[in-house]
């Protein structure tokens, strides 16, 4: 036989492991990404606390050490594989230590240290991109970049938003309402409340969020010692981890439907880069985890369709039980799921009746006293409706109640948009009412959904050339969503290669939401009735059907619709470069 020449067994044995590697570790992430990502927010936890202000002084040295570890470990691997030579390999060992060094002795002496996490994530995941085999795994690694860019932008928020910073109903630790005072009291009293929880604003909610929020303070503050400050900004990381679940699970809806490709890709930089989640990575109250757990139905509910198992339904009613269980809103996913339930059973009637009856009675056993537990305990000992809101009286700035419904729906008066930032009545300093509140659900919508409600013209009295790009933000927003409207429409008519009953149960979710959003905005006439945080997976169901356009567009071969592909990537692109500079600006 004959020899093979040397030097060329080496480069082909490298190129195997590196695919091996790469196989292994994308078959990994794609088993166990809700996991992985757990692992991640709690192996950051000790470095940050949630805060720039809590990063421990030895954090540093542990990092620098792991990344002398990590690099060494990557030059010794070349080395070996017969990439480097001895000399190089030391060259290369001690330029990179000492590079290691002076970048952690300028991290050290830099004011915004959050900006170097975002910067060095972003480096790390671009070079294990790098490294990794695209050949084979290209779609898979260009979706982890996405992914990964949006978490280290979530990661530099949270870092630089307090958790009494931009929240939303969170009131004060050390107060007795509000969310936070409901999170302590559950820590204090390790029991339920045994009062009215009316008489104490937002303990009517269901205690599940608050309960696991609890249980972190408890292991942070009474196991681990941690002190009561940090322990407490910390609770964002859970809030970070559930934000990412929201895009792990949005993946694997767009995957579900097998985009690829472009159609995958735009959809998927709109949901990672999108600003309703990034806000809500640094909010403390119970929003993040209920559509984390609604959007965990919705993928629940695609794959039970498709292999209508016992496990599929149980994880539905768990996903439906514990949503309901952190906010009853979470309910809204359950009007769909029950479409599609009647039709399968409908279809298979004659044929498979036990199985399907079965599989429901389990799903109610489990669904049912999940969700409504707590609203009926409260009901039982103080009379409290179990769909009971927190009311807010009528004399507040933001009341509405002085134009009728129809008038605010029905006027898109472009004066609105003369400023893209949410507007709210305030009053001088001689008590007169100035300003206007937001009144049109569209338009406050839309100028919620990117900016909240706290974000304004104040937020960048330094970095003023941000407003601009907000406008330009705004726009592209509205075009995305308009994008979005239609493309649902027509791909619910027309004939795609996705099934009909899938796209249709997803549309008949954002149906029920953008109900559910109006008749709420109708019986409560207050502009914070009309947040978007109410309604954030119509961006999944929008990107979604953004997708399914992008992949009918594809398979024309005019030049038309080429162009209409790249021109919604460079939308996409823009978009999320806009999303980077208002939020790195906004904490910087």
């Amino acid at each position: 036989m004959t020899e093979p020449r040397s030097g060329t067994s080496t480069p082909r044995k490298n190129t195997m492991n590196r695919r091996a590697i790469t196989d292994r570790t994308v078959k990994l992430f794609a088993a166990h990404p809700y996991l992985i990502t757990l692992a991640i927010c709690l192996g950051i936890t000790p470095f940050t606390f949630g805060a720039a202000g809590n990063i421990p002084e030895n954090a540093l040295w542990i990092e620098l050490f792991g990344c002398i570890g990590i690099f060494t470990a990557f030059i010794l691997y070349k080395f070996k594989s017969g990439k480097l030579k001895k000399a190089t390999s030391f060259i290369a060992e001690a330029a990179g230590i000492i590079a290691l060094c002076f970048g952690s002795w300028l991290y050290n002496r830099s004011e915004h240290k959050p900006m170097w996490m975002f910067i060095g994530g972003c480096v790390i995941c671009l070079l294990i991109y790098l490294l990794s085999d695209t050949k084979k795994y290209k779609e898979q690694l260009g979706s982890f970049l996405m992914i990964a860019v949006g978490f280290f932008l979530k990661l530099y928020y949270v870092m630089g938003t307090s958790c009494y910073t931009r929240q939303h109903d969170v009131g004060s630790f050390d107060g007795d309402i509000g969310h936070s005072a409901y999170i302590e009291y559950l820590y204090n009293n390790h029991a339920l409340s045994d009062f009215d929880v009316r008489t104490k604003a937002q303990f009517c909610h269901p205690p599940f969020h608050h309960a696991i929020s609890a249980l972190w303070l408890f292991v942070n503050e009474k196991i681990l010692g941690i002190s009561r400050d940090p322990t407490r900004e910390s609770v964002q990381m859970l809030t970070l981890f559930y934000s990412m679940c929201i895009i792990i699970t949005a993946y694997k809806i767009l995957k579900y439907f097998k985009l690829k490709g472009k159609a995958l890709y735009i959809p998927l930089i709109i949901v990672s880069m999108h600003p309703c989640f990034i806000l809500f990575s640094g909010s403390i109250n119970n929003d993040v985890l209920s559509v984390a757990l609604e959007t965990g139905a919705v993928i629940a509910a695609l794959k039970w369709y498709e292999k209508p198992t016992m496990k599929g339904i149980i994880k539905i009613a768990l996903c439906i039980g514990l949503g309901m269980m952190t906010k009853l809103s979470a309910a809204l996913i359950a009007p769909p799921v029950a479409a599609v339930f009647l039709y399968v059973l409908i279809k298979n009637f004659k044929k498979e009746f036990p199985k399907y009856f079965k599989q429901y009675a389990v799903f109610g056993v489990i669904c049912v006293p999940l969700g409504l537990w707590f609203g009926i305990r409260n009901y039982i000992k103080w009379k409290v409706p179990i769909t009971y809101v927190h009311e807010i009286p009528k004399d507040a700035l933001q009341y509405l109640g002085e134009q009728s419904f129809v008038s605010r729906i029905t006027d898109f008066s472009l004066k609105q948009v003369s400023n893209v930032y949410e507007q709210r009545a305030d009053l001088d300093e001689a008590g007169n009412i100035i300003n206007y509140n937001e009144y049109n659900p569209i338009y406050t919508l839309l100028k919620n959904s990117i900016f909240g409600e706290y974000i304004n013209e104040s937020c960048f009295m330094e970095h003023a050339y941000i407003n601009k790009v907000s406008v330009l933000f705004f726009w592209l927003s509205a075009f995305i969503a308009a994008f979005a409207f239609i493309a649902m429409i027509v791909m619910c008519i027309k004939k795609t290669k996705a099934g009909r009953i899938e796209k249709w149960f997803v549309a008949l979710f954002y149906v029920t939401m953008m109900a559910s959003f109006y008749k709420t905005a109708a019986d409560y006439p207050f502009t914070c009735t009309m947040n978007f945080r109410y309604i954030t997976p119509t961006v999944i169901t929008g990107a979604l059907f953004i997708g399914l356009s992008i992949d009918t567009l594809s398979r024309k071969k005019s030049k038309a619709s080429a162009a209409a592909v790249n021109i919604s990537l460079a939308v996409s692109m823009l978009f999320a470069l806009c999303t980077c500079l208002i939020y790195l600006t906004l904490t910087y």
